[in-house]
């Protein structure tokens, strides 16, 4: 519809819902729209008939609304009266050549036991509620909005084919079929067995990724956008676990604990490797790091502390080299990832060469999984990650950098709220953050959140703004201040 064409209705109704339809049709023409009604409109002296037929067939007429009650019904039904002649009018112009769209049944009046009235030409149509006076608010502006041609859910703006997609060389369903059997399964049991089931398979998987030929970045770019479908079961996978009864954070502390002892070893691949570079294990790294801040973006939609607790202060013992090695104490900073193949061998001859970050900018704008994994969640939760950190007493025997914080790699990404860290100012909200931060009361919340300081360093080189840390968000004093 042209932005400033007058829509134009005419109202088919019955004399016994005179109660909804008059208000209904100075309503309309309030809000702009043209309302043709036979007792506006059909003078004396006039065929009601031809009135009736000139209104249904005008091309000028850009909807129909049929008030249905129960005498409306009976009388379409039944072929009487004024009511009758219209049905024939307008039954003949729906099962014809007319737009179906044009034609919209109101409904005024349901049986005892909630069905609405409407004639049985009309049955099977979508129809707008206005019998019931709690939603008719909502039903009138559905109405309207029909009328004007401005939907409430419009269709996005039909995209592009993403780089990742492409025919699966890899059969998924196995992992789909077992998210099923998890979500289907009230057996504890049954539900510890599939999950087992579930990480055998994903890493099995995962492991067909891998290749010993890769040997340029842009090689593991491009692997890795095609493990989104896999990703993505494993997200599948953390929803089903939802509805089971297993200790969610213990068994996330082993499935990231094995993934990383797994998929980071070259030795999985080739048990008599002798060598061992950047580039061979480096997709699996990637991808570790990834699903970790999707955990982490997940726990934080369902407000699960409990687990975040555990996930985020547990000890992890992990290989210490792609060969493996011993297992040495750590903490969850060592599944934070920078990929020299994608951020220095690829990004800079590639068309996002000025971007801070390649891997942060792919999984923020083209690995969004609605609704929980959106752009601005998953950069909060990696900038979660970095903030968090020295809260916690956290280990490791590694005197590598890379254990000893989290670089927010999305931070660019960010907005400028994260509502647990300003909520604090409620002593009733601190209770959650006792729970993430496993302390007892204010004082000892005050003092865990002392530690996460603004480091001016956290930042891009080229970059004026460094990672904000919880006290950019509320100060020490207003911790747990108000009710």
């Amino acid at each position: 519809m042209k932005e400033d064409k007058i829509p134009k209705v005419f109202i088919s109704y019955s004399w016994s819902s005179d109660d909804i339809t008059m208000p209904l049709a100075e309503r309309l023409v309030s809000h702009g729209v043209d309302v043709v009604l036979d007792k506006w409109d059909l003078k004396e002296g006039q065929d009601k008939y031809a009135f009736m037929e000139q209104c249904v067939n005008n091309p000028e007429v850009d909807k129909v609304l049929i008030v249905c009650d129960q005498k409306y019904a009976d009388k379409a039904n039944n072929r009487k009266g004024g009511v009758g002649d219209e049905t024939a009018i307008i039954s003949t112009e729906i099962y014809g050549k007319v737009n179906q769209e044009k034609f919209i049944p109101i409904i005024a009046e349901c049986d005892e036991e909630g069905n609405p009235y409407v004639p049985v030409y009309i049955k099977s149509r979508i129809y707008v509620d206005l019998s019931n006076a709690e939603q008719y608010e909502a039903e009138y502006e559905k109405l309207l909005r029909n009328i004007y041609e401005k939907p409430l859910f419009k269709k996005p703006k039909l995209g592009s084919k993403p780089e990742w997609l492409e025919e699966d060389s890899v059969n998924l369903f196995p992992l789909q079929d077992l998210v099923r059997q998890l979500k289907g399964s009230s057996d504890v049991r049954k539900q510890n067995l599939i999950i087992r089931r579930f990480i055998d398979q994903y890493i099995e998987i995962l492991k067909s990724y891998y290749d010993k030929d890769l040997n340029a970045g842009q090689q593991v770019y491009e692997t890795w956008m095609k493990t989104k479908n896999v990703r993505d079961y494993f997200l599948d996978f953390l929803d089903a676990l939802l509805e089971t009864d297993c200790d969610m954070g213990r068994l996330l502390c082993e499935i990231f604990e094995r993934f990383y002892n797994t998929l980071t070893c070259v030795k999985t691949f080739n048990d008599k490797a002798n060598s061992y570079g950047d580039i061979e294990c480096d997709v699996f790294k990637t991808l570790i790091w990834e699903l970790f801040i999707c955990t982490v973006t997940f726990l934080r939609h369902f407000e699960d502390y409990e687990t975040l607790n555990k996930v985020l202060s547990n000890t992890y013992f992990l290989i210490d080299s792609g060969f493996g090695g011993s297992f040495k104490p750590t903490n969850y900073a060592r599944f934070r990832h920078y990929s020299r193949p994608i951020e220095e061998y690829y990004k800079p001859e590639s068309e996002k060469k000025d971007l801070f970050t390649l891997m942060g900018n792919t999984l923020c704008c083209e690995r969004e999984k609605y609704p929980i994994y959106t752009k601005e969640t998953l950069a909060q939760a990696d900038l979660f990650l970095y903030q968090v950190f020295n809260a916690f007493d956290l280990v490791s025997e590694s005197t590598s950098y890379r254990d000893s914080c989290w670089f927010p790699t999305c931070y660019v990404y960010a907005g400028e709220r994260m509502y647990e860290w300003e909520k604090m100012k409620s002593r009733k909200y601190c209770e959650k953050m006792y729970v993430l931060f496993g302390v007892e009361n204010v004082e000892k919340l005050k003092n865990v959140i002392s530690k996460c300081t603004y480091e001016r360093d956290m930042h891009y080189r080229g970059s004026f703004d460094a990672a904000l840390a919880i006290l950019n968000y509320i100060k020490i004093e207003d911790i747990g201040s108000i009710n």
